[in-house]
């Protein structure tokens, strides 16, 4: 099984925000920290326990070497974006 690593892309399963669709920015012990690039932003992320949330391991192609490193949020936008089109993920 993958680990979980910062640059993929995680559902909220429980809480407020469930079902929405986030980027794991970074990762400490059981909790993630979070950004949509709109309401969550990286200078604002949110803190979400792993078990929270469904992680998507796969990573859209452009994006794969830029895992570990600072996002911008149109970055972050873009990213999100590209795997709701290719996935067809749907939030809620």
């Amino acid at each position: 099984m993958e680990r979980v690593q910062a640059g993929m892309a995680a559902i909220s399963m429980a809480g407020h925000d469930r079902g929405h669709l986030y980027l794991i920015l970074e990762l400490e012990g059981d909790y993630a920290y979070l950004a949509d690039g709109r309401l969550r932003t990286a200078e604002r992320p949110k803190k979400k326990k792993l078990m929270h949330m469904q992680v998507i391991k796969s990573v859209p192609e452009g994006f794969r070497d830029s895992i570990d490193r600072e996002y911008k949020n149109e970055e972050i936008k873009r990213i999100l974006k590209s795997l709701k089109m290719t996935n067809s993920i749907q939030e809620v």
